[in-house]
């Protein structure tokens, strides 16, 4: 038998709602179940069966969930079981919490319950909800215990599909994301060595073994990121965003050494200018937006977006081979000045942090 677990974030449901938490909680709940589904924003399924002898009964399951998920942002969760996705999706929305500051609900709900619910918890049109009042039906075992060809007849394909939800049935199986592949490569100092700069030959060799891997399987990243652990510091993290997949780990490396730098230097205060570099313990390389290298396509309506990220990625290499500095563009800002020398000047287009 297949057993759903449904989780509803109420606070991820407002029109307005910051939804950047739920992508990574969703990637948490791939520690529970690889069978996961984002039904619609702040709305998960997730297939448990056979979990019970592993985790205990579903209010075990439900709250390891909602502890992986919490683990990512403390949001308050409605949580719900059924043997299909309509059953879980209703068992979560009817979920009440014991008390008013829980930050957590459960309810499993089983079909022979579903008679006595109302028929305003169905996803039907207001008008189909007028015409269920106008014959007097107001829960759902009166619709389902009526004949399936009486109710096409009077209410059409959406009636017979509404009724179908009312005895507990939705054929509608559960359609698992797929989630982003992404590949990391990490490497620790013992012991820690001084600066970032000196992570540089660590961070070309992970770049070198990522860029082989993806090379074998006719894949190259469109982004990497690199995460820094320090010794009495927060950990530092840049990323590399591609206009193009490509397989050049010498330039990766190169340019995320760059930002590195910079980000390092930006967090520095003035006064602590000279001050000693906290020490690395650990970094961390990830590639994703895997794809084919051989397929490349600017966006169809955004060539210009697509052409600058061209631009600033040659910029990015050439600022990475001959040093800061040495890349200028002319600016005409007094295009009527009397002298021409005064109608332009020069600006030091200087490395890029976006």
């Amino acid at each position: 038998m297949t057993r759903l677990l449904a989780m509803v974030w109420p606070s991820l449901r407002a029109p307005d709602a910051d939804l950047t938490s739920f992508e990574p909680m969703l990637n948490r709940l791939d520690d529970l179940s690889p069978r996961v589904e984002a039904v619609d924003a702040g709305v998960a399924l997730v297939d448990v069966t056979g979990l019970g002898p592993l985790l205990g009964d579903e209010r075990r399951i439900a709250a390891r969930a909602v502890m992986l998920a919490r683990g990512v942002a403390p949001l308050p969760v409605r949580t719900g079981t059924g043997d299909n996705r309509w059953l879980a999706v209703l068992a979560a929305r009817l979920a009440r919490p014991e008390r008013p500051d829980a930050p957590a609900t459960f309810r499993a709900l089983a079909v022979d319950e579903l008679a006595a619910l109302p028929l305003d918890l169905l996803p039907a049109d207001p008008s189909t909800r007028q015409r269920f009042a106008l014959f007097g039906l107001t829960v759902m075992g009166e619709l389902a215990a009526l004949p399936r060809s009486a109710v096409g007849a009077q209410f059409g394909t959406a009636g017979e599909r509404l009724q179908q939800l009312a005895r507990g049935e939705d054929p509608r199986p559960l359609v698992p994301r797929r989630r982003p592949e992404r590949l990391t490569r990490r490497a620790r100092f013992d012991p820690p060595v001084d600066g970032v700069g000196a992570t540089a030959l660590a961070l070309r060799r992970c770049c070198a073994e990522l860029c082989d891997v993806l090379r074998g399987r006719h894949l190259a990243p469109g982004r990497a990121s690199l995460r820094i652990v320090l010794e009495d510091a927060p950990e530092l993290r840049v990323e590399l965003i591609l206009p193009a997949p490509v397989l050049e780990s010498d330039w990766i490396a190169r340019l995320l050494i760059g930002r590195l730098e910079q980000a390092a230097r930006t967090r520095r205060p003035e006064s602590q200018a000279e001050a000693e570099e906290p020490r690395v313990g650990a970094i961390a390389l990830t590639f994703d937006r895997l794809s084919d290298p051989a397929s490349r396509q600017l966006p169809a309506f955004e060539a210009a977006a697509g052409r600058w990220e061209e631009l600033r990625w040659s910029l990015e290499r050439l600022t990475a081979r001959f040093g800061e500095g040495r890349l200028w563009r002319a600016v005409q800002d007094r295009p009527t000045a009397s002298l021409a020398e005064r109608r332009s000047r020069l600006v030091d287009i200087g490395p890029s942090t976006s």
